[in-house]
């Protein structure tokens, strides 16, 4: 909630706002709308959004379990039947708000032009940056809240006085008992209203210093009276009004005027201030700063939220369950007139466990079997109406709890089935953030213009510093060129959506589970991955197992023998083939006869010289078959092969031989 003991936050006198070229600057601009035109729009709004007021207070009561009237509340005292409140409204909307956050989507920048490549993870860092400084992860699930409950949520863009020499964007939560608009628009995003702001107290000292030149005009204003009392502020207004306090009510409002969005303070019939919004968007086109959307708009145009469809189910809980505890306490007794001494003494003492009855002629007869069906009606219609609550929105379904497989698949299958009946709402709410975060990023390119060092953190938790609008050297030129210039980027903001990550992995650990206990340890990094603990402890599982990986000296050199020896003995297989083969050429070869005559000289001039035959002389063939013989299986083919590659290199040309050279251990 505002603290409304500060100022009101506006850009107009603040000392950062920058001037908007074009426009005179945000204070500059002197034209406009009249005051009591501006006025008479607000009252509007009041007098056309009426019912819609009355509802939004009404859901905020229900939300904070104040679900009874006083008029109510009386009888029950009178009838002495217990007031009871079973908030379930509250529960399922602070269900819908954690299903959001659960579902929660970062945003993520995709470059525009290739030129831009490398400035999108820039520009990713630098709007996750500077949403986690304006306390995004906080705001955003109150402006949820609100829309759940009263029917529409948003936040504020602002400027603060940053220690960088430019303006810091901050984002401010809107309230829906001080927030106005247009009340002829009828889109879930606004974009089709005219005018919208706040209305909020102030009191004369913090009024005189958001507004030092208006000193006078702020004393008149409260010694006169000058303010107006709405249906919206009646909660604030009963609670914290002091009419010994001085306070008067200032109004933000913007609007639409010439094409621009403007804004005006402005009390009662006196302006304090004016000028045209500084916001901008991609296009360059002013934008309001309250970026607001809509949970439902009915056929009226008036926003509602989930409360208008669960409070009758709710006001059944309660009033049943008021019932049965009534019917509890108490018995119905028959008996004739003048059978009792004291009807209410009987009363009473009928329904306690000890109690004693006294009657003169004629027993008393107690309709406690009627009593018991009616009580089990009430329970029976209270437990239907229990459920008409619990079955909308989030579920066991939904939030991954339903009992059977706890497959991720099966959870994700039954997760989008129960989504279906949050779809309009969940889709406002992600258009909402999408608008949310452009309009940042614009801030940030056209408000950040001083050298300044972001930090981010990656997803395994290391941190590390980014430059941006700085300034350094060009590599090829030399000359000094501006660092991730984010003015200069141009990127297209997105949702980063992805799988639901812990129910994959979930899933694949299931699966890692079913795998034989043998198979599965080959892959111990797999196994770190999916188990379902802390990054930091993974890391260090992750360094011990490759610390555990890395090659042992002796082992290593353990092994390099091994191999040596291995090699020895091949090579000693082939020597002994080798030499199987000559054996076997040598028993192919003719033998000399034993002790052969002295030859004559007749017999030298009759025969002819014996001739011995080569193995490589052999062909193919018989080569073939003398290594077969040897139990060596060699294709013809291949055989056929090596000796024409041998006849080849033998009649290829050789180099000339090498002259030597003097001082080798050689003679010139």
């Amino acid at each position: 909630m505002a603290d409304y003991g500060q100022p009101l936050s506006a850009p107009a006198p603040s000392a950062v706002t920058p001037a908007v070229g074009g426009s005179g600057g945000p204070t500059g601009a002197t034209d406009g709308p009249a005051i009591s035109t501006l006025r008479k729009q607000y009252l509007d709004y009041l007098g056309a959004k009426s019912d819609e007021i009355k509802e939004q207070r009404s859901a905020r009561h229900y939300y904070h379990a104040d679900q009874w009237t006083s008029t109510e509340i009386a009888e029950l005292n009178k009838r002495k039947q217990p007031v009871v409140t079973y908030n379930r409204i509250g529960r399922k909307v602070d269900g819908v708000v954690g299903l959001l956050e659960r579902l929660r989507q970062d945003p993520k920048a995709y470059p525009r032009t290739p030129q831009h490549a490398e400035g999108a993870e820039v520009a990713t860092a630098t709007l996750r940056y500077a949403l986690d400084v304006s306390n995004w992860e906080g705001k955003s699930p109150e402006a949820a809240r609100h829309a759940a409950t009263e029917g529409q949520g948003g936040i504020a863009l602002s400027l603060v006085q940053g220690d960088h020499g430019d303006p810091e964007i901050d984002l401010e939560e809107v309230d829906n008992d001080l927030f106005f608009y247009d009340p002829r628009s009828f889109r879930n995003d606004y974009s089709d209203a005219r005018w919208m702001g706040i209305c909020k107290w102030l009191d004369e000292e913090s009024a005189a210093e958001l507004f030092p030149e208006m000193g006078d005009k702020i004393r008149n204003l409260i010694e006169t009276g000058g303010e107006f009392t709405s249906e919206a502020t009646r909660d604030r207004s009963t609670k914290w009004v002091n009419v010994t306090s001085r306070q008067i009510r200032v109004v933000d409002h913007w609007y639409r005027w010439k094409g621009d969005w403007c804004w005006c303070l402005y009390s009662g019939d006196t302006m304090l201030a004016r000028g045209v919004s500084p916001y901008r968007d991609e296009k360059g086109q002013t934008i309001c700063r309250y970026l607001m959307f809509a949970a439902a708009i009915d056929h009226d145009g008036d926003r509602y939220g989930f409360v208008r469809n669960l409070k009758s189910a709710q006001d059944e809980v309660n009033h049943r369950r008021s019932k049965s505890l009534f019917n509890l306490l108490g018995r119905r007794m028959i008996a004739k007139e003048g059978t009792l001494k004291d009807v209410e003494q009987t009363r009473r003492e009928a329904v306690r466990p000890d109690g004693v009855i006294i009657y003169r002629d004629e027993v008393p007869q107690f309709d406690d079997v009627k009593s018991q069906a009616e009580f089990e009606g009430q329970v029976a219609l209270t437990t239907e109406a229990k459920n008409e609550i619990e079955q909308f929105g989030p579920n066991q379904a939904l939030v991954g709890q339903a009992p059977g497989s706890s497959s991720g698949r099966a959870i994700a299958l039954n997760q989008q089935a129960g989504l279906a009946e949050l779809g309009p709402f969940i889709v406002s709410h992600r258009q909402w953030k999408l608008r949310v975060y452009r309009a940042v990023w614009c801030a940030i390119q056209h408000f950040w213009t001083a050298e300044r060092w972001i930090r981010v953190t990656d997803n395994e938790g290391l941190a590390q510093f980014v430059q941006l609008n700085g300034v350094g050297l060009d590599p090829n030129t030399g000359q000094p060129v501006m660092v991730n210039a984010v003015g200069a980027l141009d990127v297209d903001i997105i949702l980063d959506e992805g799988p639901d990550t812990i129910n994959m992995q979930a899933d694949a650990y299931e699966a890692m589970k079913q795998l034989p206990e043998a198979l599965a340890m080959q892959f111990p990094e797999v196994w770190l991955e999916l188990l379902p603990i802390e990054e930091s402890v993974k890391k260090a599982m992750r360094d011990k197992i490759r610390a555990s990986q890395q090659p042992n000296p002796a082992v290593e050199q353990a092994k390099q023998i091994e191999l040596a020896q291995n090699a020895g003995a091949v090579d000693e297989t082939k020597s002994n083939t080798v030499k199987n083969i000559a054996d076997a050429h040598q028993s192919m070869q003719p033998q000399p006869a034993e002790a052969p005559p002295a030859p004559t000289a007749n017999d030298n001039a009759q025969k002819p010289p014996s001739k011995s035959i080569n193995y490589a002389d052999l062909a193919p063939e018989a080569q073939a078959q003398l290594l077969a013989q040897a139990g060596i299986i060699i294709p013809p083919e291949i055989l056929a092969l090596h000796q024409a590659r041998q006849a080849a290199l033998k009649l290829a040309p050789r180099p000339p031989a090498q002259p030597a050279q003097p001082g080798n251990g050689q003679v010139a």
